[in-house]
């Protein structure tokens, strides 16, 4: 029967917008009685796909009533398969759903419950919606006080993306007591460089600049901030202050902030500067999110190609020189997968031996290269075995038993670039965390700082793929990656959430990479080719604070 089985493509999930604040352009969801959602709630808890049990929760959470809201605390609780993504989805949908002053209670008693690495996420938005309510005191009483830095983060974050947080109590007396454990000190920061950015538009205001002061002065030498949280401010503060470039020593943030000029000149660096596909980044360790589905074979467009003669291979440069997009071997580039391994052969060429790499891929699963299974040293050595693996990466033009080979022959099949990004956000100098990775110690501490990711196409499949019976609520497909149409069977495989399925800005994966990125802040610079789904790429470029590039158009 394993040839017979087919593929389903995801029927539309469904809900009504979030807050303002929020701002994630969900569908609406049809109205629907108590009665009627918990009987959809229901059907989809007696199915095994997660699909479904990710709808079960959000049709029951639309109906708004007091008894969906008992019913999803106890799934929240008691919840086993999938149950950290389960617990992530759940509290959105809180958030999103549950938002009037009169469901705090419950929540707040949830909460206070449930303190675990993967309830940071719920303890932030339970302390948002508390601000929002007018309860900023018990919020900043967990900002200033809670032993728990990761609790203190949550309360940064629910502070600067609230509509009424003030940021002046919370940060400076954690700038003043800032931790000396790097995993904590990277979690506060990333809180208050989100909390700040948000709140940007307040630069004048006189709290506020004594918040942004008091953050300013981590950057002193006294406090021994990693180079990585330096840049990470840098950054930040080069948005928020329009800055001419990202400083890293606090005088020059205070000679801006105090006279909007700098009394000394800035020295020029003369290093390459890290860049892929043109798109120019800063940052320490550097994480390459590739597409290698089946349609990254398909040949380049024309647009994408340079004007004039392309035959011939080029002068070769000498050893040592700097690359950059000008040295493509366009002779030798005739696939969306050629010129993204040669793009790539440039970039790591560009990196310096003290950054830091590895190379994400994505296809129907998602992995590291073997030669890169956590970030590493961007050594020669390094740099050229991985390229001696990347080059080996060809076409299968084998045919698969029951399965239409594609002209082009298969890579690794279809899109999971949600996969492709959680394991990005889980990656760390010794492998990858395996649970609650937008906290994990390591993953905060020794992590990325910048994802250049890379796609042609909608994401089409998730890690949450699986086999269920075929209820005939979707077109049935042979390929995700292709859509040919497949005859009616018993049984097919399922994606996750965290696909297109219709939906240009694939608001699931938006919300995912978001709660992934609160404590992070890793910098996004996001890539297109061909099909590539624009509206998700730019979505998550400006998560990231980065740059959405399609190749082929100009910029």
């Amino acid at each position: 029967m394993a040839n017979l089985r087919a593929r389903a493509l995801v029927a539309l999930l469904v809900a009504t917008p979030l807050a303002a604040q929020w701002d994630i352009r969900y569908p609406d969801m049809p109205a629907r009685t108590y009665e009627e959602a918990l009987a959809r709630y229901k059907t989809c808890l007696a199915r095994k796909a997660f699909r479904y049990h990710h709808e079960a929760r959000e049709a029951l959470a639309a109906a708004r009533t007091p008894e969906a809201l008992t019913l999803l605390v106890g799934d929240y609780r008691t919840v086993k398969e999938d149950a950290e993504q389960i617990r992530y989805a759940i509290a959105d949908d809180f958030a999103r759903f549950f938002e009037k002053p009169e469901f705090l209670p419950p929540l707040l008693a949830l909460r206070d419950a449930n303190k675990g690495p993967g309830d940071v996420w719920l303890w932030y938005h339970t302390l948002r919606m508390q601000t929002d309510h007018g309860d900023e005191a018990a919020v900043m009483e967990v900002a200033h006080a809670d032993k728990n830095a990761l609790l203190r983060a949550a309360a940064i974050a629910a502070l600067g993306d609230s509509r009424n947080g003030a940021l002046k109590d919370a940060i400076v007396p954690n700038c003043a007591a800032f931790p000396k454990k790097e995993s904590e000190r990277m979690a506060l920061l990333g809180a208050m460089s989100g909390a700040l950015l948000a709140n940007k538009s307040r630069v004048n205001a006189e709290d506020y600049r004594a918040a942004l002061t008091a953050y300013i002065g981590l950057l002193a030498d006294d406090v021994k901030l990693s180079h990585v949280g330096k840049v990470q401010m840098a950054r930040h503060l080069q948005i928020i202050l329009k800055a001419p470039a990202p400083f890293v020593d606090p005088q020059s943030w205070l000679d801006i902030l105090a006279r909007g000029e700098l009394k000394t000149a800035t020295k020029q660096t003369t290093t390459a500067t890290p860049r892929f596909f043109g798109l120019e980044t800063d940052g320490e360790r550097m994480v390459y999110v590739v597409d290698m589905s089946d349609s990254m074979l398909l040949p380049i467009e024309p647009s994408a190609k340079p004007k004039g003669p392309i035959t011939g291979p080029k002068e070769k440069k000498k050893k040592g020189a700097v690359l950059d997009e000008s040295d493509l071997p366009w002779h030798q580039i005739g696939t969306r997968w050629d010129l993204a391994r040669e793009n790539l052969r440039i970039s790591l060429s560009r990196l310096t031996p003290d950054k830091e790499f590895c190379v994400v891929w994505f296809g129907k699963q998602a992995g590291t290269l073997d030669a890169c299974k956590g970030l590493m040293k961007a050594t020669r050595g390094n740099i050229d075995k991985v390229m001696a693996e990347l080059d080996g990466i060809k076409a299968n033009m084998t045919p698969e038993q029951g399965k239409p080979l594609p002209p082009t022959g298969r890579l690794r099949g279809d899109t999971n670039l949600h996969g492709g990004l959680r394991l990005a956000f889980a990656l760390h100098s010794k492998g990858f965390a395996s649970s609650a990775a937008y906290v994990d110690p390591l993953a905060l501490a020794e992590g990325c700082d910048t994802i250049l990711l890379l796609s042609d196409g909608d994401p089409s499949i998730d890690d949450f793929y699986e086999e269920d019976k075929n209820y005939h609520e979707a077109r049935i497909v042979q390929s995700l990656e292709r859509g040919e149409a497949a005859p009616d069977v018993p049984t097919v495989w399922v994606p996750g959430p965290y696909v297109a399925g219709g939906l240009a800005h694939c608001p699931y994966i938006v919300a995912d990479v978001r709660r992934m990125n609160t404590f992070r802040r890793v910098r996004m610079h996001c890539v297109g080719l061909g099909e590539a789904n624009m509206t998700l790429t730019k979505a998550l470029a400006e998560l990231g604070q980065g740059e959405s590039l399609q190749v082929g158009k100009a910029r």
